[in-house]
C-alpha cells in the first residue's frame, strides 16, 4: 500500500508521484477511463469534426485553384446556427469533463486513504463525484472570477519583465507556483470544511512554507508532461507532413488531396493533444496531492498512527 501521509522533500515529491502510479496505476486509470472515457471520446469527435472543417476551409481558400478567402466567410455565414450550437455543446462538455478531471484525483486519494488501499469500487468514486459536483462547480466559477484579473495582471508584469530578460526565468517560477497553488487549494477545499477564500489561503500557506521544493517539483512535472505530449503528438505529425510532401512531389498540388490529408493529420494531432493533456494532467494533480498530504503529515503527525494501521495490510 502506498503511504500518503509522509514527510517529503523535493526528490520525494517527484519519486513518490511515480511510485503511487506504480502501486495503484492500473486501478486508478481503469476507473478514470470508465468514468471519463466516454466523455473524452465524445469530446474527441466534436473537436475532430471542428478542426477538420476548419483546416479544410483554410486549405481550400489557399489552394492554387481557389485563392479565395471568401469561402471561409461564406461557410460561417451559411452555418451560423449550427456553429453556435456546436460551440455551446462543446463548452458545456469541456466544463463537465474538466470538473471530472480535476475532481477525480482528489476523490481517489481521499478514498484510497479511507479504505487503506484501492479496495473501493467505481460506483463509490461516481457517488463521491456526484456529491462534490456542485461544490467543485462553485469553486471553478469563483476561481474563474478571481483568476481573470490575476492572470491579466501577472501577464502584463511578465510581458514587461520579459522585454528586459528578467521575466523569462520568472515564468519558470510563477507558472508552476500558480498551478500548484490552485491544485493544492482545491485539495483543501474538497477535503475539509474550508470556504473558498480559506482554501486559497491555506493553499498559499502550504506553498510558502516549502516554496522551492514544491515549485521545483511542479516544474519538473510540467516539463515531463510536455515532453511526453510533444513526443506522442509530433511523431504522427512529422510522418503525416513527410507523406504529404512525398505525394506533392509525385503528383503536384493540382488537386486538393494533399491538403485534405493534411487537414486530417492536423485534426488528429490537435485532438490527441487535447485528450492527452486531460489524461497527463492526472500526473500534475497527483503530484499536488502528494504535496498536500505531506503538508498534512507535517501538521498532524499521522505517520505513527498510519504505520500501526498498515500492519498486515501492505501486500506490495
Amino acid at each position: 500500500m502506498f503511504q500518503l501521509f509522509k514527510t517529503r522533500n523535493f526528490s520525494d515529491y517527484i519519486s513518490d508521484t511515480f511510485s503511487f502510479f506504480k502501486v495503484t496505476g492500473r486501478h486508478y486509470f481503469s476507473n478514470y477511463f470508465i468514468i471519463n472515457g466516454g466523455f473524452l471520446l465524445l469530446l474527441s469527435v466534436l473537436f475532430y469534426l471542428a478542426f477538420k472543417v476548419y483546416f479544410e476551409l483554410i486549405f481550400s481558400a489557399i489552394a492554387p485553384a481557389n485563392q479565395d478567402f471568401g469561402i471561409i466567410e461564406s461557410y460561417f455565414t451559411d452555418n451560423l446556427g449550427l456553429i453556435i450550437g456546436l460551440i455551446i455543446i462543446s463548452v458545456i462538455l469541456i466544463i463537465f469533463v474538466s470538473i471530472i478531471n480535476f475532481t477525480y484525483p482528489i476523490i481517489y486519494l481521499n478514498l484510497y486513504h479511507k479504505n487503506k488501499g484501492d479496495s473501493f469500487t467505481t460506483a463509490t468514486i461516481i457517488q463521491e463525484l456526484k456529491n462534490n459536483f456542485g461544490k467543485i462547480l462553485l469553486y471553478i466559477f469563483k476561481l474563474f472570477l478571481i483568476s481573470i484579473p490575476l492572470i491579466l495582471l501577472l501577464g502584463l508584469v511578465m510581458f514587461v519583465l520579459t522585454i528586459i530578460i528578467i521575466g523569462i526565468p520568472l515564468i519558470l517560477i510563477i507558472v508552476p507556483a500558480y498551478l500548484a497553488w490552485m491544485n493544492i487549494s482545491l485539495y483543501v477545499y474538497l477535503n475539509s470544511d474550508s470556504g473558498f477564500l480559506n482554501a486559497l489561503g491555506k493553499g498559499f500557506t502550504i506553498i510558502k512554507n516549502k516554496f522551492w521544493p514544491i515549485v521545483g517539483a511542479s516544474l519538473v512535472m510540467l516539463v515531463i508532461i510536455q515532453v511526453i505530449l510533444t513526443v506522442l503528438t509530433m511523431i504522427p505529425y512529422v510522418f503525416g507532413v513527410a507523406s504529404i510532401f512525398t505525394s506533392a512531389q509525385n503528383s503536384g498540388f493540382d488537386d486538393n488531396n494533399p491538403f485534405s490529408f493534411m487537414s486530417i493529420i492536423l485534426s488528429i494531432v490537435f485532438v490527441a493533444s487535447v485528450i492527452l493533456n486531460y489524461v497527463l494532467n492526472n500526473i500534475q494533480l497527483i503530484n499536488s496531492g502528494i504535496i498536500y498530504y505531506s503538508s498534512c503529515e507535517e501538521e498532524e503527525n499521522n505517520q505513527p498512527k498510519n504505520a500501526i494501521e498498515m500492519i498486515g495490510s501492505d501486500h506490495e
